[in-house]
């Protein structure tokens, strides 16, 4: 096994990666630890609930993975494609890279309504190594219109690449065409820009055991680059890690197959193709009927605030984002998610692949056929906090008011739901007109922009510039979301 030299000497063999893997495990996230400062600057930034970042308090509330809908009646939208690949909204339509059914080469589709894709032009200019592979980004960071859109593949070498496009269609590889990192780089490669870090980052993937065969342990790496058109490949290893929560031996039960990073309003979304019970074919020979539930993939969420020390709580709840097909179904036995998500229509549109047989190995080739199918969710609805008949409450860390109007994502549309919100001071003190009975209490609510209201303002324009925390009441409901915004004017997401 050939390690990247920008990240690591050579390490060959398991007791020499596991030597590695104890010093570079991933941490759990600050979130599940409650590891944060006792204030926030929040801003104008809306905050997820996935994690305690700007949570002081907590009681009666379960924090909840999300709920997909699984469009086109659990077929697949797509039967001419698989991925490693991306779907992104841009221009007014959607568009698909993708690699082709027989994995020998690549395609690009485009679509109005995100469900029926038509051909678009081939796109040229990448030098793919043959494992086509190929993850693509709009750089918000971007200048030149030139390098809009950067893409990560698999370039000769079993190494990760970069090239640049204005159109996602031509595209002119960085450094000069050759690698930009060593092996390995076979499954996904995500490029995207931090705005928070102001840097690039790179994750691939990387080994642990040996390359190939039965004693292949998988895992991912992260890198990072302030300047990929000066320094194409100049990367700083950030991590190399694989599962290892229930010790060296949980590479035979769990691997990361792939991992990408999503970014919205700083929080990371880490989207892991899970390979579970890797090489258990117990379950018996090729049968394209049964569901199986070992040497299976499956697709979990992971959250972070800074790309690097994820929560992985929802890999080892058993929890999956999009669970796999039932029996017969096209995405049974692997379900593997595009690179990134998008945001139209007030909802987020999860593209992945789906396949109706188990992974294999190198001994035993499975038959098997992938298409692509969608998952939709409600607007920023991948994790809540849900309160049943006992009355939750959530306090937040104390924040600067820097707005005049307090917007929540709030389902309260159950029997009997109902929730209210309260304004208190930095020290938990009621504020006239927003504490107590002066928080309006509101039943059979679901909004995704919703507006409380005070017997003393319906808004909070008085308070504006002071330290302030939210104190909510909950009952037979989800919140999965606040934001403080400057205006009356809807705040719009389309990414």
């Amino acid at each position: 096994m050939k390690h990247d030299q920008v990240c690591r000497p050579r390490l060959c063999g398991l007791a020499a990666a596991f030597l590695l893997l104890l010093l570079a495990a991933p941490q759990e996230s600050a979130g599940q630890s409650g590891n944060y400062p006792t204030s926030r600057h929040i801003g104008l930034r809306k905050q997820l609930l996935v994690d305690d970042f700007v949570i002081d308090k907590m009681q009666n509330l379960i924090r909840e993975l999300g709920s997909v809908t699984k469009a086109n009646g659990g077929m697949p939208i797509f039967t001419e494609g698989r991925f490693y690949g991306t779907v992104l909204h841009d221009a007014g339509q959607f568009k698909m890279w993708y690699r082709l059914p027989d994995g020998k080469g690549y395609g690009y589709v485009e679509s109005k309504d995100g469900i029926r894709f038509r051909k678009a032009p081939k796109i040229s200019g990448i030098n793919f190594a043959g494992d086509y592979t190929l993850s693509v980004t709009i750089d918000p960071h971007e200048t030149d219109s030139k390098h809009r859109y950067k893409t990560a593949y698999d370039a000769p070498g079993m190494a990760a690449g970069l090239a640049h496009s204005a159109d996602g269609i031509r595209w002119t590889p960085y450094n000069n065409g050759k690698p930009v990192t060593h092996r390995a780089a076979d499954t996904y490669n995500r490029i995207i820009w931090d705005e928070d870090a102001k840097v690039y980052r790179l994750f691939t993937r990387t080994d642990f055991g040996t390359a190939g065969g039965s004693g292949e342990w998988r895992g991912t790496r992260s890198m990072t680059n302030s300047d990929i058109k000066a320094n194409p490949a100049k990367w700083k290893l950030v991590r190399n890690w694989a599962f290892q929560k229930t010790g060296k031996g949980e590479h035979k039960r769990r691997q990361v197959y792939a991992l990408t990073d999503w970014i919205y309003h700083g929080v990371h979304f880490a989207l892991i193709s899970a390979y579970e019970w890797p090489g258990d074919l117990s379950e018996g020979g090729p049968d394209l009927k049964k569901r199986h539930e070992r040497d299976v993939m499956n697709f979990y969420i992971a959250t972070s605030r800074d790309g690097d020390r994820w929560g992985l709580r929802w890999v080892y709840a058993g929890k999956p984002m999009i669970p796999r097909g039932r029996d017969g179904a096209f995405d049974k036995d692997i379900v593997m998610p595009a690179s990134t998500v998008v945001t139209h229509g007030d909802k987020r549109w999860l593209y992945y692949g789906g396949a109706n047989e188990r992974h294999g190995t190198d001994k035993v080739r499975l038959p098997r056929k992938h298409a692509i199918g969608l998952a939709t969710l409600r607007l920023d609805g991948f994790v809540c906090l849900k309160a049943e008949t006992k009355e939750g409450v959530l306090v937040t860390k104390p924040f600067r008011l820097d707005g005049n109007t307090l917007e929540i994502n709030i389902d309260a549309k159950a029997d009997k739901g109902e929730f209210r919100v309260e304004v208190v001071d930095a020290s938990e003190n009621s504020i006239s007109g927003y504490s107590g009975r002066d928080a309006i209490l509101f039943r059979n609510t679901d909004s995704l922009r919703f507006r409380p209201r005070w017997t003393g303002d319906s808004d909070l324009s008085a308070l504006q510039g002071q330290t302030i925390r939210l104190k909510f009441h909950l009952r037979r409901s989800k919140l999965y979301a606040f934001q403080i915004v400057k205006s009356k004017d809807r705040q719009d997401d389309d990414s």
